[in-house]
């Protein structure tokens, strides 16, 4: 092809992406290629591709996004992609403006009154948890994971030597405590006055019971870190940690609210000074922040993506993620704007009729994510590459001696350490909210700490986007029935699909 049929070729593709009018297939001369490579394709602008020597719009965005592998931190958060972008204007909501802009620090909130509590322990009339199963775990720790109990229990129960759940949600902090801390009074759980134990039946639905005198904790699960709890503690040679699926968390509101985006530094100002800067509209009133507290993992990641100490958040501690669920959601709809809380992706995606998650703009990023790439889909792109920052594995943690936990223990988090989970876990994972370890493409070592690329050994992407609620895998991903009918980009024939590895 000649310099002067190319430059005419793209000058009019070119007109073609501006314009884009019935028109353009006019000035285009379909004979003429306009390029071998995508590299040819770079003169146009938008990050097209080659495709049989026509240069194909991407629908690559936002404006500016960086292209390529991702160098830095601000690569990864600020990366092109096909997601929904949203907007979101500091400097119009809180006169955060230019790139040296920050929030005012933090205020803590006034004393809070103490909640009345009692000693009277469960009602005398729930049954013993002791007495409801011989081989069961005792469970304790996030109230976030209550859904995906009742989803593993279901699992549990189908084993050839059931294994039950015993399961006290008495927040991921004070569960870690009962394991890490060296004070003896925490090492057996007891009853907590309106949070009372829950066994789980076969079918993933609970039974309230009592525990008694206090029963041996089997399994911590945390949202965050030990570290987080407390930073002194750290897995040991008696006490091990084990990794489940990522679990994102998210802010939402009302589903009749406007607000559909919210930023790092408007929610750093919300929940770090409340009402006493004059509030962030709409966001006027701190009784309507439906809040936890600082032993909650779910309060704690997300503290550490606005920087507002867990300790000090304006608003009202719900007690659960099932109180602030239920009752964001019987929020008046007079105030209904005024209203937001914070919960994990299983609570929050289960809710989608009577509550909006909120899109999310960290600190340097240029747009808002939701974790899904539409307010539609279940599909975790934007958790999966990084896009959506506010997410950390689920942490199991259990008492081990030479490095082996009891066989109770074991049974319950030994399928989540395998490389390769059962596709019967991987399924319930994959529909429960969480996103498996296999299908994604970022990692990171710390609470809310830097991205780094991800691969792991057994992929399952494809998989995963497939069986979500309402899911499809994309044309990229092959179906296969063994690896001789994979290409070599993909050679492993994972669960009816190619993947890398």
């Amino acid at each position: 092809m000649d310099s002067s049929k190319r430059s005419f070729s793209r000058i009019a593709a070119a007109f073609c992406f501006l314009a884009a009018t019935a028109a353009c297939t006019v000035l285009l001369d379909n004979a003429v290629e306009q390029c071998v490579r995508d590299a040819d394709c770079a003169p146009f602008g938008g990050h097209p591709y080659c495709q049989k020597g026509a240069c194909v719009p991407s629908n690559l965005g936002p404006e500016g996004c960086a292209f390529g592998r991702p160098v830095n931190q601000s690569d990864w958060l600020n990366q092109c992609t096909t997601s929904q972008c949203v907007r979101f204007d500091n400097c119009a909501r809180i006169g955060l403006c230019g790139p040296t802009a920050v929030p005012a620090a933090p205020v803590a909130p006034p004393p809070k009154s103490p909640t009345a509590s009692s000693d009277a322990g469960a009602p005398p009339s729930l049954p013993p948890c002791s007495g409801i199963s011989s081989n069961r775990v005792v469970v304790a720790g996030s109230t976030a994971v209550q859904p995906f109990l009742g989803v593993v229990a279901t699992l549990l129960a189908q084993e050839a030597n059931p294994l039950a759940i015993v399961y006290l949600p008495s927040g991921s902090c004070a569960g870690v405590d009962s394991l890490f801390s060296p004070d003896p009074t925490k090492r057996l759980l007891k009853d907590i006055p309106g949070k009372p134990a829950l066994y789980f039946n076969g079918d993933g639905s609970t039974t309230a019971c009592s525990l008694g005198d206090g029963v041996e904790v089997g399994i911590v699960i945390s949202d965050v870190f030990a570290s987080s709890c407390n930073a002194s503690y750290a897995p040991s040679d008696q006490v091990a940690e084990y990794f489940g699926p990522i679990q994102p968390m998210v802010f939402v509101t009302p589903s009749s609210s406007p607000e559909t985006a919210i930023s790092a530094e408007v929610a750093s100002t919300v929940f770090g000074l409340g009402s006493t800067d004059g509030g962030v509209s709409p966001y006027v009133d701190p009784s309507l922040y439906f809040v936890r507290n600082a032993g909650s993992g779910t309060q704690q990641m997300i503290a550490r993506a606005i920087d507002v100490d867990a300790k000090a958040w304006w608003g009202v501690d719900r007690g659960s993620s099932t109180g602030v669920r239920d009752l964001l959601e019987a929020v008046p709809p007079t105030v209904s704007a005024n209203a937001i809380g914070i919960l994990s992706t299983d609570f929050a995606d289960a809710e989608r009729a009577r509550l909006r998650i909120l899109a999310f703009q960290s600190k340097g990023q240029s747009c808002s994510y939701l974790p899904d790439s539409t307010p539609f889909s279940h599909d975790k792109a934007n958790v999966r590459d990084g896009h959506y920052t506010v997410w950390g594995p689920l942490h199991f943690f259990a008492k081990v001696s030479n490095g082996v936990p009891s066989a109770s223990s074991a049974a319950f988090v030994t399928r989540f350490t395998v490389p390769r989970l059962e596709e019967p876990l991987l399924l319930k994972i994959s529909k429960s909210g969480f996103v498996p370890a296999c299908a994604m493409k970022v990692k990171r070592e710390v609470e809310m700490g830097p991205l780094a690329p991800y691969a792991p050994d057994f992929q399952c992407g494809c998989y995963f986007q497939a069986t979500v609620p309402g899911g499809s895998a994309p044309p990229a991903c092959i179906p296969c029935t063994g690896p001789a009918s994979c290409p070599v980009a993909a050679p492993a024939c994972n669960l009816g699909f190619c993947e890398a590895k």
